[in-house]
């Protein structure tokens, strides 16, 4: 096993050896006085259920060794990962893929243990995560000189495969759960030569990337930025098109109460609402706080999918006041089930 893999599996201990042995009144008083408190975890509610509803967790706060760091002058990088003897150049027994991304394998996924298992069995690529899936990893960055700039440390990562720089898109899209690769991504691939701050260097780098598990998505709508087809526009700025047909007549109004399936999307991409991921699936129609989904779903008959391109200003706005409500257009595909 890979000293960068090592590292990673007893991270935890030897964080907690290394707090241990640093206990001294500095840095115990330090950290002791500017803890921030803990946020309990907000419950996930539905978006349909009232308007402001919050669309994810609130993670509670600390004080994290960059923070300690830059707060009291500390220095703290012994608690980083080190930098892997290959850092500055793959070596010989590396993949180049035509890309230019450059990886290895360092420990193998829980679908090929054995060394005599295939990595591209059948197995292993319906295991893979897509595009527009998302995958919870561990991962530590590092540039050529061996200077760690970033780390998921304590903390996995639940990231959109697509939502990534391009040389982690196609890297993680040839892993599967139980499986840690070391890639070397060009500037291309990565912040280019440049970079974009302190936090996004600019050159090459290399990433050690461990995946945990992969969190399936609903596929978003090809034209989920420009509507597309036979598509018709309301008076508000509402655009929809008809995916499925229906077999009932009857429309719902405000007051009903219906049954319906949904997938609902930001302009990036992002999943924000689903009944796949327990959003609710019953409800009273006047109860829905988006505005254009109001109007639209009333367009329906039972039976029906639609698609509506719900623009800002019949959504949350393009800056919601809401904690973790998504700001700007909205994309839904919607069937109405039943009026009931």
């Amino acid at each position: 096993m890979a000293p960068g893999t090592r590292w990673r599996r007893h991270r935890r201990s030897a964080v907690l050896v290394l707090a241990a042995a640093c206990s001294t009144a500095l840095l115990r008083g330090a950290l002791e006085a500017f803890s921030l408190p803990a946020v309990p975890p907000l419950p996930r509610r539905s978006l349909l259920g009232a308007a402001g509803s919050a669309l994810g967790t609130s993670a509670g706060l600390q004080v994290s060794p960059a923070l300690a760091s830059e707060m009291f002058g500390l220095d703290v990088s012994f608690l980083d990962p080190p930098a892997p003897p290959d850092v500055a150049a793959p070596p010989a027994d590396a993949e180049v893929l035509p890309s230019g991304l450059v990886t290895k394998l360092l420990l193998r996924p829980q679908c090929a243990l054995a060394k005599s298992m295939a990595l591209n069995s059948e197995k292993c690529l319906a295991e893979r995560a897509r595009p527009f899936d998302k995958v919870l990893i561990d991962y530590t960055g590092w540039k050529p000189n061996g200077k760690m700039f970033d780390s998921s440390r304590l903390e996995k990562k639940l990231v959109r495969v697509n939502s990534v720089m391009p040389g982690w898109t196609e890297g993680l899209q040839m892993m599967t759960p139980g499986e840690t690769r070391r890639f070397w991504v060009p500037p291309t691939l990565a912040f280019g030569e440049a970079g974009d701050g302190a936090a996004k260097p600019g050159g090459p780098l290399v990433f050690d990337i461990e995946m945990y598990s992969v969190e399936r998505q609903p596929k978003p709508p090809d034209d989920l930025k420009v509507p597309l087809g036979d598509v018709k526009v309301t008076a508000s700025g509402l655009s929809y098109k008809q995916i499925k047909p229906g077999t009932g007549q009857t429309m719902p109004t405000p007051d009903s109460n219906i049954t319906a399936l949904y997938n609902g999307w930001s302009s990036n991409g992002d999943l924000i609402l689903s009944t796949s991921f327990g959003g609710q699936s019953d409800f009273l129609l006047k109860e829905v706080p988006i505005k254009g989904l109001l109007e639209g779903v009333q367009l329906m008959r039972e039976g029906e999918t639609f698609r509506f391109w719900v623009p800002a200003d019949l959504a949350f706005g393009e800056k919601p006041e809401g904690k973790g409500l998504p700001g700007g257009a909205l994309v839904f595909d919607f069937r109405l089930s039943s009026i009931n």
